[in-house]
């Protein structure tokens, strides 16, 4: 599953940001949520920026839909 694959290294990338959360919506890794914190320092400071991913039936074929 490319999914799968995808997600775990994301992931990887991202485990030791304290500004970015990746984390599965329910329980499956075909629909993610992906939380950005704002920098200290920035306008977006405090600020909690959530994004829904969710990944089409055909992905890579398709690009994933938010």
């Amino acid at each position: 599953m490319r999914e799968e694959t995808d997600y775990t290294e994301a992931l990887e990338v991202f485990k030791d940001d304290e500004y970015v959360i990746l984390e599965p919506w329910g329980r499956s890794i075909d629909h993610l949520r992906l939380t950005i914190i704002g920098k200290e320092g920035t306008p977006y400071a405090k600020g909690r920026f959530v994004f829904e991913i969710k990944f089409p039936p055909n992905y890579p074929f398709q690009p994933p839909l938010n």
